[in-house]
């Protein structure tokens, strides 16, 4: 007969902490409540519990604007920025929010569209802003971050940031949507295409008809032409 050999239940865990630089390992135990005390010389910027995230777990964690829009912005936890960003797209929403603080949310959006970090990071960010200024109109900061990232950005990026600029439905940029016709990258072509027809400018139909017979593969041009068509009625 086969003895099954027990495994013993693991009485203590390793959490990671992220407190401003510092990534500090601790030790959960399995017990009702638990308390760590660290020396720090002050108050800190950052309290993060889990780093990575490596542990299924209900948090609560409630933290101030100032807490989110630094952790945010300077976390070494891409998924902790993540959160953050989430949190902040959330409080800019609420009609409690102060236009000062709305202010420094939107601020702290476009320092990390235009700032160094992954560029997936960027383009979520870029595309969680545009969700949060929908129905609004674009002030000249936001345009002007927009205008750069077209011009300095690559593909999703810069897809991301024509459609956002589509929004304004300014007819004004209905000749820099027109160039990026010739983009190497279909997903800019089609963004450029929807927001040429969101602009309704008087010659979006006759430069939609004619993208369609740009080749492309698998008739991409032809969807975009079509999708660009739509939005201008």
């Amino acid at each position: 007969m086969k003895r099954i050999r027990k495994i013993p239940f693991l009485a203590h865990f390793k959490i990671l902490l992220e407190i401003d630089e510092r990534i500090v390992p601790v030790w959960l135990e399995a017990k009702a409540a638990q308390e760590w005390v660290f020396d720090v010389p002050k108050a800190p910027k950052l309290v993060h519990f889990d780093v990575e995230s490596a542990w299924i777990k209900t948090l609560k964690f409630e933290k101030t604007v100032e807490e989110l829009l630094y952790q945010f912005q300077h976390s070494q936890d891409i998924l902790a920025r993540r959160s953050a960003m989430l949190d902040l797209s959330k409080v800019f929403g609420q009609e409690k929010t102060s236009a000062e603080e709305k202010a420094k949310i939107q601020s702290a959006f476009q320092q990390v569209i235009t700032g160094q970090s992954y560029w997936r990071f960027r383009y979520s960010a870029m595309l969680t802003l545009q969700g949060m200024l929908v129905g609004k109109p674009l002030d000249k900061s936001t345009i002007s971050m927009l205008l750069k990232r077209i011009k300095r950005e690559k593909s999703w990026n810069r897809a991301a940031a024509i459609s956002f600029l589509g929004d304004s439905r300014d007819p004004k940029y209905a000749g820099l949507y027109r160039k990026y016709f010739a983009d190497e990258s279909d997903r800019v072509v089609n963004a450029a295409a929807i927001a040429l027809g969101k602009s309704k400018h008087p010659e979006a139909f006759e430069s939609l008809i004619l993208l369609k017979d740009k080749p492309s593969w698998k008739n991409q041009s032809l969807i975009s032409s079509l999708n660009g068509l739509k939005v201008l009625g």
